[in-house]
């Protein structure tokens, strides 16, 4: 403790780059409290697990950070196995068929015509007799004109049979294709949800950073008005003793 002559000395005021410098540590640890508070493990039903570890640091000290996702059992298995269920999946999407020449269409298009080829020869046979007993000459535009309209309708038949019977045979594999889809599906869908893990929404933690600056500015401001009460003390007890010193004067 000073004398009483003695003079205190002022609180030291705080240095800007020392209070930035605290600040800066302050932020940083609370960033990293932060991460790490976030960075919750975890595994799902499936088995999947999401890890995360420190691996190393950055050229300024910082530690960083990988996050790491691991397939459990299940999906391991669902992984080794889906190249060939994609693949049959989509040897079912692909199959479209040959509309135009394959053995199925054949046979429909034998069965639809077994009954309409004879069906036209006899309509042919008949315009043929009715032409001659009007006594027109085969050679003559007029019987010619009717036997090629009767072809040209004959034809427009045939073409109609031909597209009706590739639209239902087009309908019956686009059926069958979908079916085949439809039958993979559960699995493929259920391989997806193995094979991309739903995580936990963690809830995000906020870690809250000291004001270094107010700390200082406060700590400052009490050691100053601590300072500025000594002084008032100082001079009031010098004051007292002066006068003191002034009445013992006076008796002398």
């Amino acid at each position: 403790m000073g004398s009483l002559f003695s003079t205190p000395e002022p609180p030291e005021a705080p240095k800007p780059k020392k209070v930035a410098q605290q600040q800066l540590d302050a932020n940083l640890k609370s960033g990293y409290q932060q991460a790490g508070f976030n960075r919750v493990n975890q595994t799902d039903a499936f088995g999947n697990a999401l890890q995360y570890q420190q691996t190393g640091k950055d050229k300024f000290g910082n530690p960083i950070y990988s996050a790491n996702q691991s397939l459990g059992g299940l999906g391991q298995q669902y992984a080794g196995g889906l190249s060939g269920l994609g693949q049959q999946y989509f040897n079912q999407a692909g199959q479209v068929g040959d509309l135009g020449s394959n053995e199925a269409f054949d046979k429909a298009y034998g069965y639809a015509t077994a009954n309409l080829e004879p069906r036209f020869q006899r309509t042919e046979e008949q315009m043929i007799n009715r032409l001659r007993n009007q006594g027109l000459d085969p050679t003559s535009e007029a019987y010619k004109s009717q036997m090629n309209d009767l072809a040209l309708q004959q034809n427009e038949a045939r073409n109609n049979l031909v597209s009706g019977l590739q639209n239902q045979m087009f309908g019956q594999g686009l059926q069958q294709r979908q079916q085949g889809m439809a039958e993979l599906q559960p699995g493929v869908q259920f391989s997806n949800n193995v094979l991309n893990p739903s995580y936990a929404q963690v809830p995000g933690i906020n870690t809250i950073t000291p004001d270094m600056a107010g700390l200082a500015a406060n700590q400052y401001n009490g050691q100053m008005n601590s300072y500025n009460a000594q002084m008032q003390n100082r001079s009031g007890m010098l004051g007292g003793l002066a006068s003191i010193g002034t009445g013992l004067l006076g008796f002398l």
